[in-house]
């Protein structure tokens, strides 16, 4: 109808009549002229884009220029596109540790920065490393690898690609995530084409070793972020082989939220001539300013159920609690999520796979209100949204993990709170390792009759579930485990430990034998028993009788000498003795002692058997044979040897009783088994002969003789008759299946048939025979 309507006015030569707009219609037509404007305003900033040689000329002026109030990164001098993705990315007041860091980034310097956790160091690298590339006009199309950035977790990987990805769309670069738990054949064809590669230690170095395509000899930055975390997770040796391949002539920036020795080391490695930035060097406190920190005293056994009333009373709270292993992670995630406690409950640990991980970190990101159980994969420059609770249940290895751990929330100037749970042997140590750090921490306590005890409630779980009785017992395994390994001992002690009651809190009825205690029990009991062995006289040591003899040597004279252990050697003589002791000890009882060997040893040893020494009033000690029964500590031969005999006879005789059963029911299995087979045999004569003998269908005549061939006068067929043709003939008779009954078949070594079976035969050859003469009288009429 449109088209008509145009045409018949095209006819008429007229213009078509404008009718007036509603407001509807307005307002769309002026959005779209604003999205117009805009579009064009864009490409006109396009096209003014500033040169790389007019960005550059800038530099200079970097070390002259004070940026303590600078409130826009357009006051640096960065590319348009650089700017173009900080805005639209929402980036727009550059934070503290990126405004002392970029004057030295930009220009080329290698650097060593730390800073407090969510100050925004990832912004801090990402942008140096974009207008690095920019400078040097790389282009994705056969530049090949520009910049390298490694982690220390997947999820900090990630979180850095996202960044990467969000403030440099408008640059003509590629970037590519390299991780664990990923397809590595996938990674092989495309890696070479990628410009910038955030990746994790492990999985770089596997392609540096297997991908010849994958080369590093243009490479013009290299930035290691969380640099104090990577060499704790024991990536020591593999940055060492990376750092070996990479060229010599790059720019190295180093990211963490501690100075540690270990950043230290790595950057006299990694770098020349570094410029240290420490942000937070002066500040008042270590973490957060808007960071609220308190500590709770209970005992091991009282952990689970504070967690769960805790979670119970925050359930409208963003929440990450922080464990020590992955399998009190994924006991208390998997029992928690069973009993329902009314909020999203989810775990992340290092074991989990790498799809699940990602889901995990993704889904807890979105979630406004939710609880996340992880261990420290998840303390190192993760940025969650609004975290409003960071709960430790188990105390950290270190106060940088402190710091890490409760620098998940505070981020960016935001409120938030931490809980640390501490036993009543860990405070004091814990509060003055705290505060020489500038750490504020206030003791809080709780209400007893608001904490709900889960007891019951997971056995029924574990009763209900049994694969996870498993889970629970490597929880209190690995926990144990943890402790043990802990260096700092006046904090983890794993004999205050009652594993018992733990077990009992987590719903276990009991736990299994855990042979790292029993070995370390072992071990101590060795090394006591060492020293009370050279305790005394020996090496100069003073026992209660030589402190008695000194004090009377003292009223005998002035001038008295006496021996002094001066330079420790006892000591160390004892301190070697030993552990050799030990060794010697530990490995004999890894050995299986029979009675036989003990018995040989003694004898060995010379030790007398059967013998008793009694002493008289003088003293002297007489040697009496024959001791009284039960009161020898050697072994009685004799009497061993009639026990055995004995033993011995009674095995033979159970053994023959045995034989003579097995015999016995093997002769009744054969008994039933003829039984059977007789049984079937008579079945089938049955209905073989069986039916009426009017009717010629029921018998099988097959065996009879032709009566249409000539008969001799004899009465034979064919031939001269005579008895024998006659019992020839009648051999078989009774049918087929039917034995014959001639004295000829009638061997000695065949058995003969019962009476019974002998008269059945007869009858039914009897009965056969007659048949036959009937149906040939009747057949011959």
């Amino acid at each position: 109808l449109v088209i008509l309507r145009f045409q018949a006015m095209f006819k008429r030569g007229s213009k078509p009549r404008k009718r007036p707009l509603d407001e509807g219609e307005q307002r769309n037509k002026a959005l779209l002229r604003d999205r117009a404007n805009k579009k064009a305003e864009k490409l006109r900033s396009k096209g003014t884009n500033a040169s790389v040689e007019d960005v550059i000329a800038k530099y200079p002026s970097l070390s002259q220029t004070n940026f303590s109030d600078c409130k826009s990164f357009r006051d640096f001098p960065l590319s348009d596109q650089t700017i173009r993705g900080l805005e639209e990315a929402e980036f727009t007041c550059p934070t503290e540790i990126q405004r002392d860091s970029l004057p030295f980034s930009l220009t080329g310097v290698d650097l060593v920065a730390a800073a407090k956790t969510g100050s925004g160091k990832t912004l801090a690298l990402v942008i140096p490393l974009l207008e690095c590339l920019w400078r040097q006009k790389w282009t994705r199309k056969a530049d090949g690898l520009g910049a390298l950035i490694i982690s220390p977790t997947r999820e900090l990987a990630l979180q850095t690609f996202n960044t990467i990805n969000k403030v440099g769309k408008h640059h003509d670069f590629s970037c590519c995530l390299l991780m664990g738990g990923t397809d590595v054949n996938y990674e092989l064809k495309r890696l070479h084409l990628m410009n910038i590669v955030v990746c994790t230690p492990g999985r770089l170095q596997q392609h540096l070793d297997e991908n010849q395509l994958f080369q590093c000899d243009n490479m013009q930055m290299l930035v290691i972020d969380e640099a104090d975390r990577i060499l704790d997770m024991g990536f020591a040796k593999q940055m060492n082989a990376i750092v070996e391949n990479l060229p010599q002539d790059r720019q190295t920036l180093l990211f963490s939220a501690t100075q540690t020795n270990n950043v230290k080391q790595l950057a006299r490695v990694c770098t020349k001539d570094p410029v240290m930035v420490s942000v937070h060097e002066k500040a008042e406190h270590a973490t957060p300013e808007d960071l609220k920190q308190c500590y709770l005293v209970c005992k091991e056994e009282e952990k689970v159920n504070l967690l769960w009333s805790f979670i119970q009373h925050h359930k409208h709270k963003k929440t990450l609690v922080f464990v020590s292993s992955c399998g009190q992670a994924r006991f208390l995630t998997e029992a928690f999520c069973h009993l329902r406690p009314g909020t999203s409950l989810m775990g992340l640990w290092g074991t989990m796979k790498q799809t699940k991980r990602l889901a995990v970190f993704e889904t807890f990101e979105r979630r406004q209100k939710a609880c996340m159980i992880a261990t420290d994969v998840a303390s190192r420059g993760l940025d969650f949204a609004a975290v409003d609770w960071v709960v430790q249940m188990d105390a950290p290895a270190t106060i940088d993990d402190y710091i890490h751990r409760v620098g998940r929330t505070a981020r960016m100037n935001k409120t938030g709170s931490a809980l640390l749970f501490l036993s009543e042997r860990q405070v004091p140590t814990m509060k003055k390792m705290l505060a020489e750090r500038k750490i504020p921490v206030a003791e809080t306590k709780h209400d007893p009759e608001r904490i709900t005890d889960i007891k019951l409630k997971m056995q029924g779980v574990l009763a209900a579930f049994p694969e996870l009785n498993q889970f629970g017992q490597k929880y209190v395994v690995s926990y144990l485990r943890s402790v043990y390994l802990m260096s700092n001992k006046n904090i983890f002690d794993v004999d205050s430990i009652d594993a018992k009651a733990l077990a009992e809190s987590l719903g276990l009825a009991a736990i299994k034998r855990i042979r790292f205690l029993q070995k370390r029990k072992e071990g101590k009991k060795l090394i006591l028993k060492e020293k009370k062995v050279y305790e005394g006289h020996e090496f100069g040591e003073e026992s209660d009788d030589d402190e008695e003899k000194e004090e009377e040597d003292e009223d005998e004279g002035l001038f008295t000498v006496k021996k002094r252990d001066v330079f420790n050697v006892a000591e160390q003589v004892k301190q070697e003795q030993a552990v050799a002791a030990a060794a010697v000890d530990l490995k004999k009882s890894n050995r299986v002692i029979t009675k036989l060997k003990e018995a040989k040893s003694q004898l060995k040893k010379g030790i007398p058997l059967n013998n008793k020494i009694r002493f008289n009033e003088e003293g002297g000690a007489a040697e009496v044979e024959g001791v009284a029964e039960g009161r020898s500590k050697g072994l009685d031969l004799e009497k061993a040897m009639e026990r055995q005999g004995e033993q011995d006879k009674l095995d033979k005789k159970e053994w023959r009783e045995r034989q003579k059963k097995a015999r016995k029911e093997k002769k009744l299995k054969e008994k039933e088994k003829k039984r059977k087979k007789e049984k079937k045999e008579d079945d089938e004569m049955d209905v073989k002969i069986g039916g009426d003998s009017d009717d010629e269908g029921s018998v099988d005549l097959s065996w009879l003789p032709d009566p249409d061939r000539k008969r001799d006068d004899s009465g034979s067929e064919g031939g001269s008759g005579g008895e024998e043709d006659d019992d020839e003939e009648m051999e078989g008779w009774g049918g087929p299946g039917i034995a014959g009954s001639s004295d000829e078949d009638d061997d000695e070594d065949t058995p003969a048939p019962p009476p019974a079976k002998r008269a059945r035969q007869k009858k039914a050859r009897e009965d056969a025979e007659s048949a036959a003469l009937a149906l040939l009288g009747a057949k011959f009429k």
